[in-house]
This record gives structure tokens, C-alpha cells and sequence, in this order.
């Protein structure tokens, strides 16, 4: 296990589940610096690795925190069932153990699907935070958002690949560099000289890790959704006891774009559109860094 934002290291030990997980933590710029905590867009190829760029750009004018959620990345990846309750007690957790190393206000950046789980902690936490940014947020997983079914209809799915023999097999065929090189160019980066055979490489073997297939299925068939209905996260949002930045995605596949339009234009305080599909916090990230450094503490 290595650093991927250049930072140092931490492991979080966690109830969730009824069983003991263990998270994987990266901390990097001056611990007195405004803190910021970066959750990574939620994917079959998760990762804190996605906010490299932006880490980069922004160096020692902020201290940076990341981490994998459960079932993600270096972190744990159980056989259990994933859900939106258990990713918010992991992102509780997390707040939790910030709370004991700093007790400045806290601006939490997700991107993709992680603003859902931001949202769902808004009327608990969000007085502890200095600003939520959403960049590119999400509420529905890709086959809820492609079909417009309800997530409980893909039950059956997540306990196909969730089945030993099959699952596995079906899982590969899914993870195969053709697939994720597809899903990549159309979802998720615009410039295809990323589509590198050494990226799709690295991206394949971050999906294939030992028990990821689990996280992963939740994510793509809406297991890891808060709500059926857009009118859920318009709600959330009015708990809000901080200010509200959503970043769009100019490149955003049409209906995961008309979601964040109207989060966007709705209820933020302040809304910006740069390039990009899904993963524009990875693919410009130093773009949105000198956003979010020109932007910071500008509501006070």
C-alpha cells in the first residue's frame, strides 16, 4: 500500500456492518493549513487516487485529507451488503475521527455519487463545515439512471454477482479492458489520449481487487442510491447549515447532467460549469483547484 496524493498514511478501524473494517486514510499539507476533505466519486474504479491532480495543484496552500470508502480502493472489501446508511457511517466515522485532530470547520468536496452521501449527513454535521462543494454530483447509479427503474428492481443482480462461481465470472467480463475503456471514454474522461493502454491496465486492476465485485454491483445497479425520486436531494439540501458550491460538468451524459443542473440551479450559492464528464475533479483537477482556492471562505 502506498501513498497516492503524496501524503502520509492512516488506518481508521470502524464498526460498520456488525463487523470490524478497517479505512485507509491519506493526510498531506500543513496541519494548520484550512482543511479540506476530498471524497472520491463513487465507481467500479474508486479511488483516493482520483483527486492526484487536484492535490497537486493545490500543494501546501491547504491540508488535504482522502480516503476509500468500504469495499473500494485500499480499504476493505467484505462480502456484505453496501448501502447508502453504511457509506454514510463510514463518512461519520471519518468526520468523527477529524474532529479529534482539528477542530477547525471542515470544507467537504464530493464528487459524483459521493455528494449523495454528503447530503445525507447535511442536518447532522453540516454545521461543523466551513462550505459542501459538489463537483459533478450524482444521486442515482448508472442502471437506475439509464433506465429510469427504481434500484429495488436490480436486487436481483446485486445478489447474482454477489454469488460465488457466477458472480465472479459475470464480474470479469464486466472489468474487461474493453468494458471499462468504454465506459471510461463515455462517462467519465473527455480527452481519449487518457485511454492509455497502461491507464485501462491500472484502472482493470483496481476493479479486480479481492472482494470488489460487491461494492461495485451496489454502485452500478442503484444500491448505493439515497432515494428513488430527484425531490430527495432538493430536500437535503434546505438542512444545509453551510453554504453550497456545485460544480456542473459541461460533457456530463445528458440525463446524469440534467440532475445536477437542477440541484445546481435550485440551491446553490454558488454555481460554476467546467469541462469534463463524471471524473472532470480527476481529468482537471488543477483546473478546479485554483476554482476552489479562488472561491474559499469567500462566503465568510
Amino acid at each position: 500500500m502506498t501513498p497516492q496524493l503524496e501524503g502520509t498514511l492512516e488506518t481508521l478501524q470502524m464498526d460498520l456492518a456488525g463487523r470490524q473494517l478497517s479505512l485507509v486514510l491519506e493526510r498531506r499539507g500543513p496541519a494548520a493549513a484550512p482543511l479540506w476533505l476530498l471524497l472520491p466519486a463513487l465507481s467500479t474504479v474508486s479511488s483516493r487516487s482520483e483527486w492526484q491532480a487536484l492535490a497537486e495543484a493545490v500543494g501546501d496552500q491547504r491540508q488535504l485529507v482522502s480516503f476509500d470508502w468500504p469495499g473500494f480502493g485500499d480499504s476493505d472489501r467484505p462480502a456484505i451488503p453496501y448501502d447508502t446508511a453504511l457509506l454514510r457511517s463510514a463518512l461519520r466515522a471519518v468526520l468523527t475521527y477529524l474532529r479529534t485532530t482539528t477542530r477547525q470547520r471542515i470544507t467537504v468536496i464530493a464528487a459524483g455519487h459521493s455528494a449523495s452521501v454528503a447530503l445525507g449527513l447535511a442536518a447532522e454535521w453540516s454545521g461543523l463545515w466551513q462550505e459542501l462543494v459538489l463537483v459533478a454530483p450524482t444521486w442515482r447509479g448508472p442502471l437506475p439512471t439509464m433506465t429510469g427503474w427504481p434500484s429495488r428492481r436490480f436486487g436481483w443482480l446485486r445478489h447474482l454477482v454477489a454469488a460465488p462461481w457466477i458472480g465472479p465470472a459475470l464480474y470479469r467480463l464486466n472489468t474487461s479492458r474493453m468494458v471499462l475503456r468504454l465506459m471510461l471514454r463515455r462517462h467519465v474522461w473527455v480527452d481519449p489520449a487518457l485511454l492509455t493502454p497502461a491507464r485501462i491496465r491500472e484502472q482493470q486492476r483496481l476493479a479486480r481487487r479481492p472482494g470488489a465485485r460487491f461494492a461495485s454491483v451496489a454502485f452500478v445497479s442503484g444500491g448505493l442510491d439515497p432515494a428513488d425520486e430527484r425531490a430527495w436531494w432538493l430536500q437535503q439540501v434546505r438542512l444545509l447549515q453551510c453554504p453550497l458550491q456545485v460544480v456542473l460538468a459541461s460533457e456530463a451524459p445528458p440525463r446524469s447532467r440534467a440532475e445536477m443542473e437542477a440541484l445546481g440551479w435550485q440551491a446553490a450559492d454558488q454555481l460554476s460549469v467546467i469541462p469534463g464528464r463524471l471524473g472532470l475533479h480527476q481529468e482537471f483537477g488543477a483546473l478546479l483547484a485554483r476554482q476552489l482556492l479562488e472561491s474559499d471562505g469567500s462566503f465568510g
